[in-house]
């Protein structure tokens, strides 16, 4: 990152080299992401002795919180399309995580409901992934770590505001 004393150009070109280097960060973030999904995918093997696809572990990790909500709202919940969430369901349902129900409201709509085992896998992976994280952020001080996730914040509700 370019030092905040020394900077060539205008204030705008200084702004626009900084996203730029920001943008490369994003990037090299996400590529180091998808090779740690395959590590997280491991590790919860190892930690459950099943099987799994990375979006099921996204799938029982966004249902912690809403642990009975409608297929297509998981879908939008983990970014994946209403499909693949009823394939991946049918697979938590297979090991006993999730159970489905008819929407009462509309007999089309599925109901997918974390069970008590479901959760306890869930909670496992979490913490699972906190331990991880907090492996990786071992040498960060108190105020790097406040800084970055007040900024972190910021970038992806902005990043939310974009249609």
């Amino acid at each position: 990152m370019p030092d905040d004393d020394k900077h060539d150009g205008t204030p705008d070109e200084r702004r626009a080299g900084l996203i730029q280097a920001l943008d490369a960060s994003i990037t090299g973030f996400n590529q180091d992401g998808r090779l740690g999904r395959g590590r997280a995918t491991r590790r919860a093997a190892r930690l459950t002795g099943l099987t799994w696809t990375y979006s099921a572990l996204l799938i029982l990790e966004g249902m912690k919180e809403n642990a009975t909500i409608r297929m297509t709202e998981l879908a939008d919940l983990v970014g994946t399309t209403p499909p693949t969430v009823t394939k991946l369901i049918k697979d938590l349902e297979g090991k006993g995580l999730v159970d489905r129900t008819a929407d009462e409201q509309d007999g089309r709509a599925s109901i997918v409901n974390l069970t008590d085992e479901g959760r306890r896998v869930a909670e496992a992976i979490g913490r699972a992934r906190l331990e991880a994280l907090r492996q990786v952020l071992s040498e960060w001080s108190a105020d790097d770590l406040e800084r970055f996730t007040v900024l972190f914040e910021r970038l992806r509700a902005d990043m939310r505001g974009l249609s």
